[in-house]
Formats: C-alpha cells, sequence, structure tokens
C-alpha cells in the first residue's frame, strides 16, 4: 500500500510541474482519482486545491465547482487533512467562484446568491473581513445593472478595513479608481491610485490593473503622455496572457485613440479568442473591442482566424461582422439570465465608442496612405512647355519644383517630346529616381538616356550626366573605380565643354575625391569650381562655396568652414544649396559640440524639406537622428525621434526607421522608460526582418533589445536576441562580441543554464584579449568561474588561475582589489566544497579584509558571516561564535534580511553547540528583533 501510495504521489508531482493548460489539468484530474483510490487524504486534497488554482488559471470556472465541492465535503470529513497554505487556498477559493459564476451566464442568480451566501458565512464564522463580501455583492449588483445596490455594497466595501482574504491593496486601489472612473471623476480616480503604481506589490495582475483601468482617464484629462505610458507597459505585462482579462480594454484604447495600426497587431498576436476564449464574459469583451477596433480598419485588411486545427482568412468586415454578433449574442444571454438589459447596453456603448483626443505611442507605427497632398496646380498643358520648366527649375537648383513638374509630365507624353528633350527628361528622371527604383534599374536607364544624349549631338549634357552617373554608380562600386570616369568627362568638358558642365564635372570629381581622402586635389578643384563660376557661371557660384565650405570642413578648418556656410545661407541659395548647407552646417556644429545651435539647424533644416515628402525629407530626418545621437540629446528630444522615425515610414526608407528607432530607445533609456525603450527596439527589428537594412545596424539593436528584455526580466527573450546578435557581429569586431557575450552569460545565469554561462563568459574574455581589455578580460574569466557547476571545480581553479594572471595588467587599482576578493571568495568556496576548512578560513578572510579596504560592508558582514560558517563546520563554535558577533556589528539600516537571517542562524547554531543559552543573548535577540519587525 505504502507503494501505491508512492506512485500516487509521484504522479502528483509529476502533473503539477507540468506546463500550465488543459493537460496539466487533466493530468491533475488522474492524480486526484489515483490519491482517492488509495485512499491519501491529504494527497487528494493537495490534487484539488491544485485543479481550484488550475482552473482559475484557465479561466475555467465551471471545471472549478468539482474540486471545490469536494473540497467543502472533505474539510466535514477531517480539517486536519488540509494544511495551512491549502486552507487559505480554499478559503480564497470562495471568492473566485462567485466572480467565475457571473462572468457564465449558463449559472442562474439563485446559485450564484447561495455562494455569495456561503461566502458570507464562512468569512464571518472564520472571523475573516467582510470586504470580499461586499466586493462580490457590489460586482453582481453592478453586472445586473441594479445602481442603488451597487452604490450601497461597494460603499460598505470601501469603508471596511481590509483582512486575511482581502485582495492585496493594489487591487483595492484598482476596484476604486474604476468605480470613480465610472462616475466621471477621472482626476479622483488619477488622485487616488497613482501613489500605488510607485508601490512594489508582487501581485501577479499589477501594476497592469491599475495602468489599464487609469488608460481612460488620462486621456479624458488630456495626459497624453501618460495615457501613452499607461497602455505601452500594461499591455506588455498582458500581451503572452492567453487567456486573461484587459486586452479589451487596450484594444478599445487603440481604436479611438488614433492607434488602429497598433490595435491590429494586438488583435493579430490574439486570434485565437474568436474561436476559443476560455471564459464567455471574456470572449464578450474580447469580441466587442475587437468589433469596434475593426471598425476603424481598412477593409482590404486580412485576418488568419485560427479554429480546430484550422485557418479562415477573413476581412476586416468580415470579422467585424462576427465578433460583433458573439458579441450581442453573448450579451442577450447575460440579459436573460440577468432579467435586465444592463450588459447588451454596456456592449453597444463600446461598440459605437467615439474617438478621443489622439495619444501618440511610443513608436510611430506605418500609418495608411494618406490622400495625395493638393499641390500647385501646373497650367501648362503643352508637355514642351512642361519639360522645358522642369529642366530649367533643376538647372537652377530648384529641385522640388522640378520635382512636381517631372511628377506632373507622365512617362507616356515622353514620346510627344523633341527627341533631345525627351533624352534630358529620360536622363533626369533617372537621376532622381535613384532612391524609389533599384539602382541597376536606374543606371541602365541613364546611360540610355546617354546614349540618345550623343545621337541628338548633344554631346555636352551627355558627358555632365555620365559624370552624375558615376556618383550614383560609386555608392555600389566604390569611388575609386568612378574617379577616373569623372576625370575623363572633366577632360571632355575642358575639350569642348561648356563652363556650366567645367564647373559642376569639377564639383562632383571633387565629392568623390573626398570619400578616398584625396583632399588635396579636392581643395585644389573646388578653388577652381568657384573662381571659374564667379567668371563665367555665376548661378553656381552659391553651390561652388558651398561644396567649398564641405572641404574646409573635411580637412578640419571647422571655424572656416562654418563661416563660409553661414554665409552661403545668408545669400537665400536654391533649394538644392540651401539644403547641402543646412547639412553641412548642422554636421559642423555637431562636431563642434554646439549643442543649441545644432538643434536650432536640424529643426530648420527638418522643417524645410519636408513638405512635399521625398528621399530628402528622409536625408533631413536621418541628420538629425545623428546629430541628436553625437551630443547625447536623445532623451530631451523624444517627440523629434518619434517623428523621423514616422517620416522613414512615410518615404518609405527601413534603414532610416531601424536607426531612429535605435536612437529613440536611447532616449527612453536615458529617461528610465524601458517599456517604451523596448518597443522601439522590436520595431526595429520587424523593419529589419521585413525590409532592406544596413547590417551595422542589425547587431547594435538585437543588443540593446537584450539588454532592455534582461532588466524587464524578460530573460527568455533576452537570450533569444542576444543570440541572433551574437551571431552576426563580424569576425573581424571583436570588442563587440565580447560586449554581447558578457551580457549574454549573464542572462544564461538567470535562466539556470550554467554551463551554457560559463563557455558565454570564457567567450567574452577570449575577445577582450584580442583587443587588449586585460581589465574586462579578467573579470569575465572570475564570472565564469563562479558560474561554473560545483563539480567543475578543477575548471573553476583553472579559470581563477588565468584571471589571477592578467591582474597586473589591470591598471584601476580599486577593481584589481575587487577582482583579488573575488578570486579569494570563490577559492573559499571550492575549499569547503573539497572539505579544507582551514584553506576555506584562510581564503575566505583575504577577500573579507579586501571587501573592507573597498568599503564595501555589505559584502565584509557577508564574508564574516561565511567565515563563521566554515569555522561552525570545522567544529569551531568558540571561533564561530565570535566571527557571527563580528558580523552583527557590521549591520547597517539597509542590510538585508536574507545576511540578517543568516548571521542569527550562524550565531544560534554556535551558542547551542557550546551548550550556551540562546533566549537570554542581546545580540541575537536584537538580531531576531530586527527580522520580525
Amino acid at each position: 500500500m505504502n507503494e501505491d501510495k508512492d506512485a500516487a504521489e509521484r504522479q502528483f508531482v509529476e502533473a503539477y510541474h507540468m506546463p500550465e493548460g488543459m493537460a496539466r489539468h487533466e493530468a491533475l484530474e488522474r492524480a486526484a482519482r489515483a490519491a482517492d483510490a488509495v485512499d491519501h487524504l491529504p494527497l487528494a486534497v493537495s490534487c484539488r486545491i491544485a485543479l481550484i488554482r488550475s482552473a482559475y488559471d484557465l479561466g475555467r470556472y465551471d471545471l472549478m465547482l468539482a474540486p471545490f465541492a469536494w473540497c467543502g465535503t472533505a474539510e466535514q470529513r477531517d480539517p486536519t487533512a488540509f494544511d495551512e497554505w491549502e486552507t487559505h487556498s480554499f478559503d480564497w477559493a470562495h471568492k473566485w467562484i462567485v466572480g467565475g459564476l457571473i462572468a457564465d451566464p449558463r449559472f442562474t442568480l439563485e446559485q450564484i446568491g447561495s455562494f455569495v451566501d456561503q461566502l458570507a458565512a464562512r468569512y464571518q464564522r472564520l472571523g475573516y473581513s467582510m470586504q470580499p463580501v461586499y466586493g462580490a455583492r457590489a460586482d453582481l449588483a453592478a453586472h445586473v445593472g441594479d445602481d442603488e445596490a451597487y452604490r450601497r455594497h461597494f460603499a460598505r466595501y470601501m469603508a471596511v478595513d481590509r483582512g486575511p482574504m482581502s485582495d492585496c491593496e493594489a487591487c483595492v486601489v484598482e476596484e476604486q479608481a474604476g468605480h470613480l472612473i465610472r462616475q466621471g471623476r477621472h482626476a479622483e480616480a488619477v488622485a487616488h491610485a497613482e501613489h500605488q503604481l510607485e508601490q512594489e506589490t508582487g501581485c501577479a495582475t499589477q501594476p497592469q490593473g491599475i495602468l489599464t483601468t487609469l488608460t481612460p482617464a488620462f486621456v479624458a484629462l488630456g495626459d497624453v503622455d501618460r495615457a501613452r505610458q499607461a497602455h505601452v507597459v500594461a499591455y506588455r505585462l498582458v500581451r503572452d496572457d492567453l487567456v486573461g482579462g484587459y486586452l479589451d480594454d487596450h484594444l478599445e484604447f487603440c481604436a479611438t485613440s488614433g492607434n488602429v495600426g497598433r490595435g491590429v497587431d494586438l488583435l493579430r498576436g490574439h486570434l485565437h479568442r474568436v474561436h476559443h476564449s476560455t471564459s464567455p464574459s471574456r470572449a464578450m469583451h474580447f469580441a466587442a473591442g475587437a468589433a469596434l477596433l475593426l471598425s476603424r480598419v481598412s477593409p482590404d485588411e486580412r485576418f488568419a482566424v485560427p479554429r480546430d486545427g484550422r485557418t479562415t482568412v477573413m476581412s476586416a468586415p468580415e470579422l467585424r461582422a462576427l465578433l460583433e454578433a458573439q458579441a450581442l449574442e453573448i450579451a442577450a444571454r447575460f440579459d436573460r439570465r440577468n432579467g435586465s438589459t444592463a450588459v447588451s447596453t454596456r456592449i453597444r456603448q463600446t461598440l459605437a465608442a467615439p474617438d478621443t483626443i489622439p495619444v501618440p505611442l511610443a513608436v510611430p507605427l506605418p500609418s495608411p496612405p494618406a490622400p495625395a497632398v493638393e499641390e500647385e496646380p501646373v497650367v501648362v498643358a503643352d508637355p514642351v512647355e512642361l519639360a522645358q520648366r522642369m529642366c530649367a527649375a533643376f538647372d537652377r537648383g530648384e529641385f522640388i519644383v522640378g520635382m512636381r513638374l517631372l511628377r506632373s509630365l507622365p512617362e507616356d507624353l515622353d514620346p510627344l517630346l523633341p527627341e533631345s528633350l525627351g533624352a534630358l527628361v529620360a536622363a533626369r528622371r533617372a537621376t532622381v529616381s535613384g532612391h524609389s527604383r533599384p539602382r541597376a534599374d536606374v543606371l541602365a536607364d541613364l546611360d540610355a538616356a546617354i546614349e540618345r544624349l550623343v545621337a541628338c549631338g548633344k554631346h555636352d549634357l551627355a558627358n555632365r550626366y555620365r559624370a552624375r552617373g558615376a556618383g550614383l554608380r560609386a555608392e555600389e562600386e566604390g569611388p575609386a573605380a568612378c574617379v577616373e570616369v569623372v576625370r575623363t568627362c572633366l577632360a571632355e568638358a575642358e575639350a569642348t565643354g561648356t563652363a556650366y558642365t567645367r564647373v559642376l564635372t569639377r564639383l562632383l570629381l571633387a565629392d568623390l575625391l573626398a570619400d578616398v581622402d584625396e583632399t588635396d586635389e579636392q581643395g585644389v578643384l573646388t578653388g577652381e569650381a568657384l573662381e571659374l563660376a564667379r567668371a563665367e557661371v555665376p548661378e553656381l557660384v552659391t553651390r561652388a562655396r558651398s561644396d567649398r565650405a564641405q572641404y574646409l570642413a573635411t580637412v578640419g578648418q571647422m571655424d572656416e568652414a562654418h563661416a563660409e556656410v553661414v554665409d552661403v545661407l545668408a545669400t537665400d541659395p536654391p533649394a538644392s544649396v540651401r539644403f547641402d548647407a543646412l547639412r553641412l552646417l548642422l554636421k559642423i556644429q555637431t562636431v563642434r559640440g554646439d549643442a543649441e545651435d545644432a538643434v536650432r539647424t536640424a529643426a530648420e533644416f527638418v522643417a524645410a524639406f519636408s513638405t512635399p515628402r521625398g528621399p530628402w525629407t528622409a536625408e533631413t530626418h536621418r541628420q538629425r537622428v545623428a546629430s541628436l545621437e553625437r551630443l547625447g540629446l536623445e532623451a530631451e528630444h523624444l517627440v523629434e525621434l518619434r517623428e523621423a522615425v514616422s517620416a522613414g515610414h512615410d518615404v518609405g526608407v527601413p534603414d532610416d526607421v531601424a536607426k531612429a528607432c535605435y536612437a529613440l530607445a536611447g532616449g527612453y533609456l536615458k529617461a528610465g522608460r524601458l517599456v517604451e525603450a523596448a518597443e522601439a527596439l522590436e520595431e526595429a527589428v520587424r523593419v529589419i526582418e521585413g525590409g532592406e537594412v544596413d547590417p551595422d545596424a542589425v547587431v547594435p539593436v538585437r543588443y540593446r533589445l537584450g539588454q532592455v528584455c534582461a532588466r524587464l526580466d524578460e530573460t527568455e527573450a533576452a537570450r533569444r536576441h542576444l543570440e541572433v546578435a551574437l551571431g552576426l557581429v563580424p569576425a573581424d569586431e571583436p570588442w563587440r562580441r565580447a560586449m554581447v557575450l558578457e551580457v549574454l552569460a549573464g542572462v544564461l545565469r538567470r535562466l539556470d543554464r550554467q554551463p551554457e554561462a560559463a563557455s558565454a563568459y570564457q567567450g567574452a574574455a577570449a575577445a577582450w584579449q584580442e583587443v587588449s581589455e586585460f581589465a574586462e578580460a579578467a573579470g569575465s574569466l572570475v564570472e565564469a568561474a563562479a558560474a561554473l557547476p560545483n563539480d567543475e571545480a578543477a575548471e573553476c581553479a583553472a579559470t581563477l588561475t588565468a584571471a589571477e594572471e592578467l591582474l597586473p595588467s589591470v591598471e584601476d587599482h580599486d577593481h584589481r582589489v575587487h577582482l583579488t576578493a573575488r578570486i579569494a571568495a570563490i577559492r573559499a568556496f571550492l575549499h569547503i566544497q573539497a572539505g579544507e576548512h582551514a584553506a576555506a578560513v584562510e581564503q575566505n578572510g583575504i577577500a573579507e579584509e579586501l571587501a573592507a579596504q573597498l568599503g564595501d560592508t555589505d559584502w565584509q558582514m557577508f564574508l564574516v558571516m561565511r567565515g563563521a560558517k566554515f569555522l561552525l563546520e570545522s567544529g569551531d563554535a568558540v571561533n564561530a561564535e565570535a566571527e557571527a558577533r563580528r558580523a552583527a556589528t557590521l549591520i547597517a539600516d539597509d542590510t538585508p534580511p536574507q545576511i540578517l537571517g543568516d548571521t542569527a542562524n550562524v550565531l544560534e547554531e554556535a551558542l547551542r553547540a557550546q551548550d550556551k543559552p540562546t533566549s537570554t543573548d542581546p545580540v541575537l535577540r536584537a538580531l531576531t528583533s530586527r527580522l520580525e519587525s
């Protein structure tokens, strides 16, 4: 029989430790039957209590009834079969039952009332506070629409003192805030609840419950910053909850606050709820919130809805109709049960919820295509005249005007143009489309246009565009090969070209030479171009001056460059020159650290080229992002960084979106807003995975996201991102590999994957040594030793020796002392494992002395107390007592309770080993009193 009981106990333990879900619930049911079969009442009680909790976690209160009733019978049969925790759990489950039955229309009001009475009788008999009873009655009254009864019971709920069976203080605050919000008392709700947000609760539903409840209050008060933060923080805490509540509130928020795109992303992650929700109430509220969102979604949007192992693709209107019908049908079932129309009324209000004020989120998502911007109408009907005006605008440097005119000239009208003009238009189309089309196609079109110009005898124009084409090719083929092409173009211009082409070709060649560090020739060419422009081509003077300023900046003459570019801007230059000059001015101010001037210039630059949007818009935001990052001003300019993300989405530049998100995340991190930083980085990851992005941007994004996830205790996600980053680190960047490995190792330790963590630390140490960062390498080796499993003593000792060999290269004295102390402390542990008590005490003493040198009192106290343990284990109770008392003298107001407890335990054991009294020892009594308080 004992063997059967042992087998039943093992069956329960195996079921208990299964992942949450129906499979676990069914395994617990089998374990309960096995316990019944061998008449193992205490085990059967444990099984039923676990089943009650499992049903709660699944949201299946119908499955809770049977084990709940069984526990009631078992309690009458033998109350001693319940241990203290099981008794508490059964008492608590009386609240769950009431809430669960209210949320399921299959149960009658009479049944619910009976359970409420049972709850009241039990709590009164056991002397518990009646607050949960009044709360249950208030919930039932609110559900059926009895406002008078609701107000009466809720007043009692708020008036009665909390007790052992009351929800946590934060959950009570959530209820009170919701009560005030329903009455339109938004400011009072915020004032009442915000203090609780600063407290640690340990509750699984907080702070997300309070934040979700307060979100509409923040919106109503116009506090968009707090509304945004409440939503992103709360949703992040509930997004992986596949059955729980609050999701409908976030869908409604997204639908009404101008964040439909965000809402669609949320909805896609929970489409299983369309057909598989575990709770009728949750299914109803989810359906209503999702239907409201879908009322704002484009009819072209498609959703893959799972059902019974298959997936049905539905349009937004189809899914909306299905969900709206579901919500109203479940509401009607509740109303039939309740004898009122309260539930249907609330659901219809949700389905018709109006838009609120817009709430910009942490990261702007791509917005639906906006209606075309009304531009100044082009009244010229003759395509020849239109083409001529377009070419003239570009030649004057008014490229935005030129782009507008070019967009007004459809390509199918090109055959109506004279051949030479058509060839020129084709060349211009190619040079301005490089950001929106594959580069190979652009260059092929440009080559064809140049051939047409040559065939028409327009050799000067052909030569000019050949030089421009070399500049385009340089982005893919590298500048060196293209320099020779432009040299040939310059020679031809010198022989037969116009002054305009001779100036322009010099400037194009100078740009390429700057990229290959041929600055001397760059300077000569820009000087020649400026002199020639002043003599023969006045319209190119400002451009030549701007390029000359660029040269001065390139060779480090920042003051001269700054003066020149400021002077150019004062002449009210054409758009192309103003664009280049503002970009250069921003770079100069950034390099010089002129933060205020740089911020103003960036704002001017973005504003000047934001309408109409185009590749130039992306460049203005790109430069502002780079400037803010270099100046370290991300946290002060979050709005501008969000604008950069939005602009990148609008003009279709994934690389800019990813880099702006990275900078935005940096700003959030500096402001202590971890969740929003994670949101920004996750958006960068989505962009990286969906488009062409500079590979150099991927590793920093993944690395930073891994760090943020680790700080948010999203440890498994942190591991995934860091491993992706590690796999992408170039072989010639050991410093970056070391940084990623260092953080990854810490994450692996938190996941209790000690051998992998030790290996990662060792890899980091090797990489640090490649770049002669010996202090970092020594630190990584010490961490590797600490992470190695206890049965790897030899490898641990060898790793410590390797770290010691690097210590002479550690220049910082305190850091060297700290590492030495860590090594001694770990060696002490190795000795005590091996039963070498004297060596353990010696090494521990070395570590303690060094900790004292560093002024680290908590660590010193820990080591003193550990030394006392070693002495006690070796049978030296006298010295163990002395060391424990010395540890007690190091106690401070902020000493952690665990160290206090360990010190008290060691002292008590040392006293008992000497047959000394413990109850009257003043030090022990002081420690015990401190722990109890």
